[in-house]
């Protein structure tokens, strides 16, 4: 009896472990938290700062599985290697292989960039993880130190190169040094020796340790970079970065909406301002017929689009092309003469002409009352030579203002006016459109009203501080940028006593930043590579400034390095 207890007993137990073991096995019940936690490197081996290494190989662990090829991507090795590396897994544990012959009395540096992401949510490395370790006795223990100031600062290389004398191309050298910028912005190369350094800061899209002109970003450093044994430490090596644009405006598309209307498409951003209908002429190639463009506008267009007006009616045969010279982009590159095959469209443009916007420049529309301007946009090229005839600005009282007009393009332009409003006060915006047509002969025959409110002193904020460690005030600017819109940028020029003082500042949050303007041109200069040339120097105040009506905020000091 005691035995076939014994046997009870112990299948019970048995069953138990069973069923202990399915229940932990099953799935996390869903619902649950998403996993918003990075991935970390918890070791490597060899350490930090080992000489005398041997190995043809090195490891690193992880706090989580991480995705095997995200992190193929994210190791770079400074001196560069020429074959590629073996890679081993052990769990959340990667042997490395080299399959070069380590150089002698070398000091090589190992990052693990933020393209490693983790298996459970594709979580990235918040920041690179970076060791360096000697083949010889002695380990380069030189350090560069700064940080990029981008809103999409995360994975952008940091490029070193040892300076010899000579510029250095990095679109066709590999750099001496690597590193990987963090989600901070900040970065650091270590294990560097002693030398002069050309530092480049690259969004390297295809990540081959190149730069690739007219599709990366760059930034340049913006001042000399010297490691020494007792000076070999550099801090504050910092970037803006911006893209070179080496290419000719050209037109990539040519369509016909209407019989009046061409939507010309470029290959990347024109100068708007430079633009006319000059620039374009029609040419019928069967009979040598010449047709030229009456208008030119931006409307609802794309941003690579502009709509070219024409007065007479094409044929509708084939034979006809747009032919366009002298076009400028925003790097004042100039198009040379083109011609762009068009298919020619007859339907009739029925679109009735309206006013589709009419709004200051301040938030809710409102102007400024000491600095009036209204913008006012049609849905179609108009004829504004009679325009400000047909224009009042007028108050309550009908009393009447004068106002200046500027032409945006043939279906927007500004108005200012030419004399200080009242804070806080309604004024009427009268447009006689009477017999008013577009083109195509489409009408608006009526009188457009529109009210215009004022702004008030105190719908406004400010921020006044002083600029430290500079000499010569004359050359330094100050800049408030608003975080949100990047249109709303404030800028001025540093007091004699290297103060400022930004007053009617739309409220919002703000980074605030002084540079050193060297050539005195009132920009910022991002430097270039090729010839090289310094960027200017720049200084941010480490806090962001919420600016709040009615409330100016003091004391906002930017310190530059001595």
């Amino acid at each position: 009896m005691a035995k076939k207890s014994k046997l009870i007993f112990n299948a019970a137990i048995v069953f138990s472990l069973l069923l202990f073991s399915k229940c932990a096995n099953q799935m996390s019940p869903s619902g649950g938290e998403v996993d918003k936690i990075p991935p970390t490197i918890l070791e490597s081996f060899p350490i930090n700062g080992t000489t005398n290494f041997h190995e043809n190989y090195f490891e690193i662990t992880f706090s989580e599985y991480v995705d095997k090829r995200s992190i193929q991507d994210a190791i770079f090795i400074s001196p560069t290697l020429l074959k590629p590396l073996e890679y081993d897994w052990s769990g959340k544990t990667l042997r490395v292989n080299f399959e070069d012959t380590l150089k002698q009395n070398t000091t090589y540096t190992v990052t693990i960039g933020t393209d490693v992401k983790d298996l459970n949510n594709n979580n990235k490395m918040a920041e690179p993880f970076t060791f360096a370790f000697s083949t010889g006795e002695k380990i380069h223990t030189g350090k560069i130190i700064g940080r990029i100031y981008d809103p999409n600062c995360e994975g952008i290389m940091v490029f070193a190169y040892k300076n010899e004398g000579k510029d250095i191309d990095p679109s066709k050298q590999t750099p001496d040094y690597v590193s990987q910028v963090g989600k901070n912005g900040k970065y650091f190369l270590s294990g560097i020796g002693d030398g002069t350094y050309t530092i480049f800061a690259i969004r390297d899209r295809v990540k081959d340790l190149k730069y690739q002109k007219n599709e990366d970003e760059f930034g340049v450093q913006f001042k000399k970079v010297e490691l020494r044994d007792k000076s070999n430490e550099v801090n504050d090596v910092d970037f803006f970065i911006t893209k070179e644009d080496t290419i000719v405006p050209n037109i990539s598309s040519v369509i016909m909406k209407d019989r009046n209307h061409l939507l010309v498409e470029f290959n990347n951003k024109i100068d708007s301002v430079k633009l006319s209908p000059s620039n374009f002429y029609l040419l019928d190639t069967t009979v040598n017929r010449k047709v030229v463009a009456k208008y030119i506008y931006k409307g609802d267009a794309k941003p690579y689009q502009f709509y070219l007006v024409l007065r007479d009616t094409l044929e509708k045969k084939e034979g006809w092309v747009l032919i366009s010279n002298g076009i400028f982009n925003l790097d004042s590159r100039q198009s040379i003469e083109e011609k762009n095959s068009i298919t020619v469209k007859n339907d009739l443009d029925t679109v009735a002409l309206k006013i589709v916007k009419v709004a200051g420049e301040l938030p809710e529309g409102k102007v400024d009352f000491e600095d009036a301007k209204i913008s006012i946009s049609f849905n179609d090229a108009v004829d504004t030579t009679d325009l400000k005839e047909r224009l009042t600005i007028q108050d309550a009282k009908g009393d009447k203002f004068r106002f200046g007009i500027k032409r945006i393009d043939d279906a927007a332009f500004t108005i200012s006016v030419l004399s200080k409003l009242k804070q806080s006060a309604d004024y009427t915006l009268k447009l006689d459109l009477k017999n008013y047509t577009d083109i195509s002969g489409n009408k608006i025959d009526s009188l457009f009203q529109n009210k215009i409110t004022t702004s008030n002193e105190l719908d406004f904020s400010g921020a006044s501080g002083n600029v430290a460690g500079v000499s010569d005030s004359s050359n330094v600017f100050i800049v408030l940028q608003n975080i949100r819109e990047n249109k709303i940028k404030y800028s001025q020029k540093a007091g004699a006593k290297n103060n400022f003082d930004f007053k009617k500042v739309v409220p919002g949050k703000y980074l605030a930043w002084s540079f050193k303007d060297k050539n005195k041109n009132a920009k910022y200069d991002y430097g270039t590579i090729l010839p090289f040339k310094l960027s200017e120097e720049f200084k941010f105040y480490p806090d962001t400034l919420n600016l709040r009506a009615r409330w100016p905020v003091g004391g906002v000091n930017i310190d530059f390095p001595k």
